[in-house]
């Protein structure tokens, strides 16, 4: 799959998962940034949100010592997305593909795969990838 422009969504197109959410999304909600917040509420009403399972770790790592608590209760309160074979061989040629990061690149593949929007504030690495991604700017 070649890189191309970022597809904008403002509705879910699974059943199974509303959207998944980026690192920065998770972290700026746990850092009491007021309109993330009221975003993740208002999208968990449209259906479950996940987090692919590399994000879990990189929100734990980054967590402050007085956010362990509050990331570890949030994580939990997602849908965790494992990184299997077809999630890394697409990251991979994501990569190959100028894409972002390797992290970023299997997160992008875990949306990719699931056919789901991405919730990032990173659209220029994430767009990229050919993701769908959620319209963050009004948030």
């Amino acid at each position: 799959m070649a890189a191309g422009a970022a597809r904008i969504a403002r509705r879910p197109v699974s059943d199974a998962i509303a959207y998944v959410l980026d690192s920065d999304a998770v972290i700026w909600h746990l850092r009491r940034r007021a309109r993330t917040t009221a975003l993740l509420r208002r999208l968990a009403e449209e259906g479950p949100l996940a987090v692919v399972s590399l994000t879990v770790c990189e929100v734990t790592v980054w967590a402050r010592q007085e956010e362990l608590a509050a990331t570890h209760g949030l994580l939990e309160s997602l849908v965790v997305l494992p990184v299997g074979a077809a999630e890394a061989r697409l990251a991979a040629a994501l990569a190959r593909d100028r894409g972002p990061g390797l992290v970023d690149c299997h997160i992008a593949a875990a949306a990719l795969l699931r056919d789901v929007p991405l919730v990032t504030y990173n659209h220029r690495d994430f767009g990229r990838t050919g993701v769908l991604l959620y319209d963050t700017q009004p948030w």
